[in-house]
């Protein structure tokens, strides 16, 4: 008997000392709809893309709230872009892995809050896009001796990048929020560009010799989308 008496005596001191603690500072609930600091979560799905790719890729970053404004964390995603202009008139398609460190700002601490972010890295290309071909042909001495000539690129690496975004995050729970936004990257790739030229003649009926020279010369490109995301926090 006296050992229970005892328990209920350490349970109610820790219980009221406990509380006027959490009310002090706003109480448990102000903490769940608030989340004046701590750890957080922003995951969203590229839905659409300014030149039209759909459900081009997603991305994860955690971090920490340093108050209900300010955070400052880091992600990592994957996106495929289809037909992305490099340069001139060139497109190719590729597979990205962002790796990424970012800031976020909350601006408000209502249920409905625009929120802006900041984010910076490098795009890893996980594949090795080729660009379409460009081939034509010209009479060198016609018709025993003409040039056929083929230009493409190839991409080998990706390059570091910038993102910046605004978006809308709406609390349907506690801590948990749905968030949209739209954002705008710019990065870069790199790689080679292949010229090749094919000297033909043919001066025996059916019989054509060549002589193939192949030109290597490196390329880079600049790369840059509108996109817009839908996913959740907390």
């Amino acid at each position: 008997m006296k050992r229970v008496i005892q328990n209920i005596l350490i349970v109610s001191v820790f219980f009221f000392g406990f509380c006027p603690a959490v009310k002090s500072q706003g109480g448990f609930q102000r903490w769940l709809q608030e989340k004046p600091k701590g750890l957080y979560n922003n995951t969203s799905f590229a839905i659409v893309s300014e030149r039209g790719n759909l459900f081009s890729g997603m991305q994860t970053s955690f971090g920490y709230k340093f108050n209900p404004h300010l955070g400052l964390g880091g992600g990592i995603g994957i996106e495929r872009f289809s037909n992305l202009p490099t340069y001139s008139y060139y497109e190719a398609n590729f597979t990205l892995l962002p790796v990424f460190a970012e800031l976020r700002y909350t601006v408000l601490k209502t249920r409905f809050s625009p929120v802006i972010a900041v984010q910076g890295g490098y795009k890893i290309l996980v594949n090795t896009p080729s660009s379409q071909m460009d081939e034509w042909m010209t009479w060198i001495y016609p018709p025993y001796a003409w040039n056929y000539y083929y230009n493409y690129d190839i991409y080998h690496r990706g390059g570091p990048f910038v993102t910046i975004e605004i978006g809308v995050n709406a609390k349907v729970y506690k801590r948990f929020g749905i968030y949209a936004s739209v954002d705008y990257s710019l990065w870069s790739v790199s790689g080679d560009n292949h010229y090749w030229v094919y000297q033909a003649t043919s001066f025996d009926p059916g019989q054509t010799t060549a002589i193939v020279n192949e030109y290597i010369t490196n390329v880079f490109a600049y790369q840059h989308i509108f996109l817009f995301r839908l996913g959740f926090t907390f």
